[in-house]
């Protein structure tokens, strides 16, 4: 998807979506998509979450810092029927080892998107602090 143009993009991002209506492993598969964005330096503010890309911007303008993954992580999920009703955090954390800020997606208090590159895992495995910078039903 992340190479194709335009509402091109849009098409392919609404094919792997429905792909998760039946997936066996839908958080695995958003995972190993989204590990394939291209990254760029941090441009998204994450304290001003009414300032969010909606989910159409952030696919068509085709840039993604770790915050805008957690984002399209949250996105992709959300915009299904089956996983619609499901309870999402963005929480941001500040690694030691790392210089700049993390941000990662959890699933219903239990699975973890973005903490792990191309993985998931379960909450419990977070061994960082963490602040929920967004949390809800509803999108951002």
């Amino acid at each position: 998807m992340f190479d194709s143009f335009g509402t091109e993009r849009l098409i392919k991002w609404k094919d792997f979506r429905q792909q998760l209506e039946l997936s066996n492993t839908p958080f695995l598969d958003v995972s190993q998509f989204w590990s394939k964005a291209p990254f760029v330096n941090s441009f998204i503010d994450s304290n001003t979450p009414s300032n969010w890309p909606d989910p159409w911007h952030l696919v068509l303008d085709n840039q993604y810092d770790d915050l805008a993954i957690a984002l399209g992580m949250l996105y992709t999920i959300k915009l299904t029927q089956r996983f619609i009703d499901l309870n999402f955090e963005i929480h941001m954390s500040m690694p030691e080892q790392k210089k700049s800020q993390r941000f990662f997606l959890v699933v219903n208090k239990k699975h973890v998107l973005n903490y792990e590159y191309a993985s998931v895992v379960d909450v419990c495995e977070m061994k960082c602090p963490t602040n929920i910078i967004w949390s809800g039903i509803d999108l951002p």
